[in-house]
């Protein structure tokens, strides 16, 4: 088949999953109101894959299968098949504008980065399961979310809580698993969950230590599901929560029987431990592009926002807005730096010989890309958010299309809630769509979720302080300090 329609898409999800929202089971997720806007986000992105406007930057041609497929789920080569991929993720954000973290194409190259991961580590028959996922992916174009975390129940260790997801029984034909997973985002409209690692487990915890793909319509596999911020109010009203909420749930693992062609690792803590550990970059590189995406898109309705309110002709609100332009320009070269990082490692896997080493040049690998999301992407983003509430100022509170549209108000509105040269329409619809980015309850989230988007941040910090690049600039200044002391 290798791409699918987006009608397609929406038929693939009318699978009976068991799938619960504020209170209620969901017996067709394609026809509950919750996600009916996701939705038509998700299938325009799959129709776009057969668009010829599109189609050229979103696929390739895969000459083994003779059928074309997603470009997310190219394994590259070489800095040629990078920039591929760069130009795809680049498409694919911004047809979404950065707002929507979990993506499929997040997984393909994240799952893209597991293989590369236990190839590396000398895994290789875990590397060859993942190869057979991505074939099939490739093959019938699935979306797939994720799930990785433990449950919250016990903060202070660092040890799987009992609740957490675990090996039950093993069976001649596979396992037998129970437990919970979060957060995992998209998977109310995703075909298949990916149960992977986010925290080491220890010499006792084998049980815990698991690696499995599964359709999310498995028997006895419940998706419940944190509250929508599509709450039905139109886009006019909300253009980004209308559009771009993605959800998020919990994922019930209650008895799942996972087949053994469906399991990666099952109780292998060498091979649990290591599925991401030495990753070759494909997952930064598409971050780096959503996140791109979201900071140009602010740094756009920062200036229309100005523009429509007069405030543009401020140098005050000038200096703001420039700020911002200037941290997207920062954004475009790091981006940029994490396509040349996964060039550069994937040709250092090929050919240790090709590293390059010596006067002039890092003495250790850079991260550009995961350094990019755990520390510069955050702080712009917010960055970008709070300059965007400056320049509405209290203009964002503002009503609704309701009020525009209604007979004896209409008028009124036209003639009061203006802009210089702007109609009240399009100031409305400036304004709706600034307090949906700052404001509602899908802003709250957005700026949650860019804070976590890598984990944890202090873990983050600590994980950069303990890494070899730490010891490269120490030695830098203790050579320095051994001049001084011979002088």
């Amino acid at each position: 088949m290798g791409l699918r329609s987006g009608a397609a898409f929406l038929e693939g999800l009318r699978d009976g999953r068991s799938l619960y929202i504020d209170g209620e089971r969901v017996d067709d997720v394609t026809a509950h109101p919750a996600f009916r806007g996701v939705l038509a986000t998700l299938a325009g992105l799959y129709d776009a894959q057969l668009d010829p406007e599109f189609a050229d930057v979103l696929t390739v041609w895969d000459a083994v299968d003779g059928e074309a497929h997603s470009a997310t789920l190219l394994e590259a080569r070489n800095h040629e098949d990078v920039l591929v991929r760069q130009r795809c993720d680049r498409l694919r954000t911004e047809l979404t504008y950065g707002m929507m973290g979990r993506l499929p194409d997040f997984m393909n190259a994240y799952l893209l980065d597991v293989k590369s991961s236990l190839e590396h580590v000398g895994k290789h028959a875990e590397a060859a399961r993942m190869d057979a996922y991505l074939a099939r992916l490739r093959k019938e174009d699935l979306a797939v979310t994720h799930a990785l975390v433990d449950p919250q129940s016990d903060r202070s260790s660092q040890d799987a809580p009992p609740e957490a997801v675990r090996i039950v029984e093993r069976r001649p034909d596979g396992i037998v698993i129970r437990g919970a997973r979060l957060l995992s985002t998209l998977a109310p409209v995703a075909d298949e969950v990916f149960v992977g690692p986010y925290v080491p487990r220890r010499p006792g915890q084998e049980d815990y230590a698991l690696v499995c793909t599964l359709p999310l319509d498995t028997p006895g596999l419940k998706i419940i599901c944190r509250q929508s911020y599509d709450r039905g109010d139109g886009l006019f009203d909300t253009p980004l929560s209308g559009r771009f909420d993605e959800g998020d749930a919990i994922l019930v693992f209650d008895d799942v029987f996972v087949p053994e062609d469906r399991v990666v690792v099952a109780g292998d803590l060498d091979a649990y431990n290591n599925v991401v550990r030495n990753a070759v970059g494909y997952g930064p590189l598409q971050g780096a592009a959503r996140s791109t995406a979201k900071l140009k898109f602010l740094a756009g309705l920062a200036t229309v926002a100005a523009r429509t309110t007069g405030r543009a002709a401020s140098a005050r609100y000038q200096e703001e807005i420039g700020e911002v332009m200037g941290l997207l320009n920062v954004a475009e070269g790091l981006l940029d730096g994490a396509a040349l990082d996964l060039s550069r490692r994937i040709g250092e896997r090929r050919d240790p010989a090709s590293a390059l080493r010596g006067h002039g040049r890092p003495g250790e690998e850079s991260r550009v890309g995961i350094a990019a999301l755990t520390f510069f992407f955050p702080y712009a983003i917010g960055k970008a958010v709070d300059v965007l509430r400056t320049v509405a100022g209290s203009g964002a509170i503002t009503m609704t299309e309701g009020e525009l549209r209604h007979k004896e108000i209409g008028h009124l509105v036209e003639q009061y809630v203006h802009g210089p040269g702007v109609d009240a329409e399009r100031r409305l619809r400036v304004m709706r769509m600034v307090w949906d980015m700052t404001c509602s309850p899908f802003a709250a989230r957005q700026a949650l979720y860019e804070r976590y988007y890598t984990g944890d941040p202090v873990v983050g910090r600590v994980l950069f302080f303990n890494a070899p690049k730490t010891r490269e600039a120490e030695a830098l200044a203790e050579r320095l300090l051994e001049a001084g002391a011979t002088d």
